[in-house]
């Protein structure tokens, strides 16, 4: 019996040692729209009783991070890396946690429409080799509803072929609308921007201006349309709020110059309403 003991104890060593840093990964949206940032939080808690320093290591010309990931598809098979990402050195104290947001776009290729689980890993070179793992996280990457192609060009830029796309997409609890800026010679995003959540009961309008920018005037709720504008690049330049006038339709308007503007609604500043609204009335102060 003692020697069943012994060998459980021995067996539950490595797992002991493991509990001695703790690795959570969370991802921020579990579904998300296809070319879309795919970011996650990984959390790292020190229950090692002293202060614990993770550093990357080089072996030669290759490095390798104390911060690690790796992923499945949906049929379970492991994923390539798009590059050996190295993390920046971290000293977490006793008792303490550190948690670092992480952009897995920028190391896995989640552009395909599919299901995805991500596990992080935190290594310790030079003290036990002992690698800590975390949960797995788990996303989906949905293909949205594209209601509106134009394509348009930028010379002597490294993707003179461009086109913007603008998409709805449907996350299982809302439906936001999208800005993208596609490389047509490639067929990567070099943008996708969530603009806002939308509202269906009025179509979308698209304009481009003088200079290829795009507008997007549209539904938020259903007193105030929103007209987001984006650059070439797919940068946000800009937002305005109108509210619509009775028995007109908001619309753009194209003028010689190359300038967009907003016709048949007037202007409206959210932030000037909210502080029209009086303050509530301490109890003290209230009426009996």
């Amino acid at each position: 019996m003692r020697a069943l003991l012994i060998s459980c104890l021995i067996a539950l060593a490595p797992s002991l040692s493991l509990a001695q840093v703790g690795v959570e990964i969370k991802i921020d949206r579990s579904q998300t729209l296809a070319h879309e940032p795919v970011t996650a939080v990984v959390t790292i808690t020190n229950r090692s009783g002293r202060e614990l320093s993770f550093a990357s290591k080089a072996e030669g010309t290759i490095a390798h991070s104390w911060l690690d990931f790796s992923m499945r598809d949906a049929g379970g098979r492991g994923m390539q890396k798009l590059n050996n990402k190295v993390f920046q050195r971290a000293v977490i104290p006793a008792g303490r946690s550190m948690a670092r947001r992480v952009n897995l776009s920028s190391i896995f290729n989640v552009t395909r429409v599919s299901n995805y689980a991500v596990t992080a890993h935190v290594s310790q070179p030079g003290i036990d080799d002992t690698t800590y793992t975390s949960n797995s996280g788990h996303f989906t990457v949905g293909g949205g509803n594209t209601i509106y192609r134009q394509a348009f060009g930028v010379p002597k830029s490294r993707s003179p072929k461009r086109e913007y796309n603008v998409i709805t997409f449907n996350d299982g609890q809302r439906t936001s609308i999208y800005a993208q800026v596609m490389d047509t010679r490639t067929g990567f995003a070099l943008s996708t921007f969530r603009m806002s959540e939308y509202l269906s009961f009025e179509e979308p309008a698209m304009a481009l201006d003088g200079k290829n920018q795009l507008h997007v005037l549209y539904l938020a709720n259903p007193e105030i349309f929103v007209h987001a504008s984006l650059n070439q690049d797919g940068a946000h330049t800009g937002t305005k709020y109108f509210k619509r006038v009775a028995g007109r339709k908001p619309r753009f308007v194209s003028f010689a110059d190359g300038k967009v503007v907003v016709s048949g609604a007037i202007p409206y500043d959210p932030h000037k309403e909210a502080a029209k609204i009086p303050t509530a009335r301490r109890a003290s102060e209230r009426p009996k």
